[in-house]
């Protein structure tokens, strides 16, 4: 298996990385279908989504992760396309089809990859055009009407020009049942993608590659299993409600609003708003590689845009605001007890130069990146079928980024090899966030001197500013109103010391000091400082950047005549200010706290015999962030990391033969 995860072709055996590759006829052979269907496979790699397959998708690696799941935000495990960075969460639920490889980094890439890639990398290669005319289609049908297709066609167009088309297709009917007469079921998909290249080769050492990409994916989504619950006696918590108690005094077992699910079945249930997540996703790009003189020489420019819309019925019961009018009125027209809507824009321009050369006993790298990411959102809430709130927040945030990098190796002796490389990293991020409230409860319930004899739950008045310059506001957070918070300015350096032993022709021993940084950035959920719905003074707003040095220990090895290969690798991480998260009365915050890892992999590959491959991927892993604040604010405890399990094995066996 050949990979790039230095970002020059080798050998997976002889680097020296904690890496897991996929062939393209690994891909095909497994099913993969997804961006994360990788997670099925490699060990200590885990996803969340918080919402359908369309939805954002927040990668885990060695519990390093963000658990967030606001636009703006970006995940510490980088994924790349092509080489190309995609920071949108959104923008990450894409069909896999025309695939060349999938690279997985475990650890930090802080020299190399750099731009918030704490927890590792994941990379999606594609097939590029070729000479030789190929072309391929794949089609197939399931259960609840899945209706799958995948193909594509390429060769030379003319002398030292060639392309290559790809498309993809997947769509379902919903598999989860809406018991709400007039209102869709929930996880059907409709989803398509395409990819056109172009190469042109007007020499043996050059090489340009143009490319456009798109896909479209639309989800009914926002099916959540509805339980009952109660508040803990400590307020830390919630606790599964008795069917026969009437805590909320609605009725025994039922919520707030009178209502409960006790079917026990979690692919059905009552759901009056027809949620959606809708994802535009596209792109250019150009690769340009040229040989001059022993030097190799790579420039990538692209672009990105991502656009989402997310709707959902959050309170998960079946309850409109009345009067509900039935079927065949459009079920849009009658409003949700609880309505969220999210819709954004992502707008990304990358460019990465490199140049590359060889010595005698050396071998190095050296190259500059510039990130330039700007996203617009604009969040809604409307509750006023309960008498509550109806927010309407906007925000730009702008994030500009400049690196410079480079990597060394040196062969101190035939079988060592040491490694080092630095990354430092300059960037500004700022943010113009404002968020009103057009009910008009925020204006009295946080103005008023005595607001709980009025019904109201916020413990003081907030006071007219800068951050609330009216009633309405719940918070205006620009430069204009806070200064400096609203913006964050940092540079630092990143980097990686390895020394490699080749103690035999099949087998590497390695062990490697990484140090990875994710940037600072800003919280912009529904942000409110008046404490009717949030409790986020302008102080909370901004969060640090985290550190993470990564201490690694690893072997590859080829055994058994050369029919197996068995990689191993053993690791301690300590983290710095990571990035966790936690809700706030209604809102979700992002905070720091340091937290400790440490863990090991095991992965084997076996071909004892023609057509028979056996798979084995094994993660051990204790992730503890320590010190997380409870709700009170009145004690602290060590938690365990999300999307870190203790333990996550893998195993496949496949035979095949000639028809």
């Amino acid at each position: 298996v050949v990979v790039t995860a230095q970002r020059r072709e080798q050998n997976l055996q002889e680097v020296g990385i904690a890496v897991t590759a996929f062939s393209a006829e690994q891909v095909r052979n497994m099913g993969f279908a997804n961006t994360v269907d990788v997670a099925q496979m490699t060990p200590n790699l885990n996803y969340t989504v918080p919402q359908g397959e369309s939805s954002q998708i927040n990668f885990f690696l060695r519990g390093v992760g963000l658990n967030d799941f606001a636009d703006a935000q970006e995940n510490p495990v980088a994924v790349y396309v092509d080489d190309v960075y995609k920071p949108a969460m959104g923008g990450l639920a894409l069909q896999l089809f025309d695939i060349e490889r999938i690279e997985v980094l475990r650890g930090p890439q802080g020299a190399l990859f750099g731009r918030n890639s704490t927890g590792g990398v994941i990379h999606y290669v594609t097939r590029r055009p070729s000479e030789e005319f190929d072309a391929y289609a794949d089609v197939s049908y399931g259960d609840f009407n899945q209706r799958k297709a995948e193909g594509a066609i390429g060769g030379a167009l003319t002398d030292g020009v060639t392309g290559r088309l790809s498309g993809a297709y997947d769509a379902n009917d919903g598999w989860t049942e809406n018991r709400v007469q007039g209102v869709q079921d929930y996880n059907a998909t409709d989803s398509i993608a395409g990819r056109a290249q172009l190469l042109f080769a007007p020499s043996d050492d050059l090489d340009i590659l143009l490319s456009g990409n798109y896909s479209r994916n639309s989800e009914a989504v926002g099916a959540w299993q509805h339980q009952s619950t109660k508040p803990s006696d400590d307020g830390n918590t919630s606790l599964p409600l008795p069917a026969d108690e009437d805590f909320w005094g609605s009725c025994p077992g039922c919520d707030a609003f009178g209502y409960a699910d006790t079917d026990g079945d979690p692919w059905s249930g009552d759901y009056d708003r027809p949620g959606q997540v809708r994802v535009k996703n596209q792109g250019l790009q150009a690769n340009i590689d040229w040989k001059v003189g022993g030097l190799e020489l790579t420039s990538i420019t692209a672009y990105t845009n991502v656009k989402r819309l997310q709707q959902e019925d959050a309170d998960m019961n079946p309850f409109l605001m009345p009067p509900y009018s039935p079927p065949p009125v459009p079920p849009e027209q009658n409003r949700s007890f609880i309505a969220p809507t999210f819709e954004a824009e992502t707008d990304t321009y990358s460019q990465e130069f490199r140049v590359a050369g060889e010595l005698d006993r050396m071998r190095w790298l050296a190259g500059v990146y510039y990130f330039d990411n700007e996203v617009d959102g604009h969040y809604q809430l409307n509750t006023d079928a309960i008498g509550f709130v109806q927010m309407d927040a906007q925000y730009t945030q702008d994030t500009d980024s400049l690196d410079l990098f480079g990597q060394v190796e040196y062969d101190l002796a035939e079988s060592w090899t040491v490694i080092a490389g630095l990354r430092w990293t300059d960037e500004e991020k700022t943010l113009d966030f404002e968020n009103i409230d057009n009910s008009g409860i925020t204006a009295f319930c946080s103005t008023e001197p005595d607001p709980i004899a009025s019904g109201c739950f916020n413990p003081a008045p907030t006071p007219i500013s800068p951050s609330r310059p009216t009633a309405d506001h719940m918070i205006l957070f620009n430069t204009g109103s806070v200064g400096s918070l609203a913006r964050q300015d940092d540079d630092y350096i990143t980097g990686r010391l390895q020394l490699n032993w080749q103690a035999t022709d099949d087998m590497l021993l390695y062990g490697s000091y990484s140090r990875g940084k994710k940037s600072a950035g800003f919280n912009n959920g529904f942000l409110d400082t008046t404490q009717v719905f949030g409790n986020n003074p302008v102080e909370t707003v901004p969060f640090d950047s985290e550190t993470l040095d990564a201490y690694e220990l690893g072997l590859k090895s080829t055994v058994l005549g050369g029919t197996t290969r068995l990689n191993a690798s053993v690791f301690y991480y300590d983290y710095q200010d990571f990035q966790t998260f936690q809700w706030l009365i209604l809102n979700q915050v992002i905070f720091n706290a340091d937290a400790e890892v440490y863990g090991a992999e095991l992965e084997i590959e076996s071909r004892p015999m023609d057509g028979l491959t056996l798979q084995l991927g094994m993660g051990l892993m204790e992730a503890t962030a320590e010190d997380i604040p409870n709700i009170a604010g009145d004690a602290v405890r060590d938690r365990d990391m999300v999307g870190a399990p203790d333990f996550n094995v893998s195993a496949l066996a496949r035979y095949e033969w000639a028809a």
